[in-house]
């Protein structure tokens, strides 16, 4: 692999780690921020918004993360599972993916379904609670497998 596509493709590999680690921090601060307003705003906005750069950022980062990151492996010789920097940071990313698949989608589609009823509210508050929580835990593993790429622990 030539050293200027190697280059490309680490640019688009940090380019898509910022993009998809920095949706998911980002989005739970400006959500947090929508929530405590919705008693005087419509948090239905809010949480389509979430739904909408979970799909582009988080989805696509993520993908895009993944594939550059194993182009870089392939085309550097590292062997993916054999190398314990990349492991760990592939396990990361996959203990952070089930995490979200388990408890923040299907939290963030109460979150959609949530009208403006006192009942309403009471469902919203569990889901987002559940969701915050969730999404906070969820991005630890993220930070992780940040610190896996740069420091490169043996």
């Amino acid at each position: 692999m030539s050293p200027t596509l190697l280059s490309s493709l680490k640019a688009l590999h940090v380019l898509a780690a910022i993009l998809f680690v920095g949706n998911v921090i980002v989005t739970g601060i400006w959500t947090a921020i929508f929530f405590r307003a919705r008693h005087t705003h419509d948090f239905g906005v809010a949480a389509r918004a979430i739904v909408l750069t979970d799909w582009l950022f988080t989805v696509g980062g993520g993908a895009l993360l993944t594939i550059t990151g194993v182009s870089l492996a392939i085309g550097r010789g590292y062997p993916l599972w054999g190398t314990p920097w990349i492991r760990q940071a592939v396990v990361a990313l996959a203990v952070s993916t089930i995490m979200w698949l388990v408890w923040l989608v299907p939290a963030q589609r109460v979150m959609l379904r949530s009208g403006t009823s006192q009942d309403d509210d009471t469902l919203l508050v569990r889901a987002y609670t559940r969701w915050n929580v969730a999404g906070w835990t969820a991005t630890a593993p993220l930070l992780y497998a940040v610190w896996c790429m740069v420091a490169k622990p043996v």
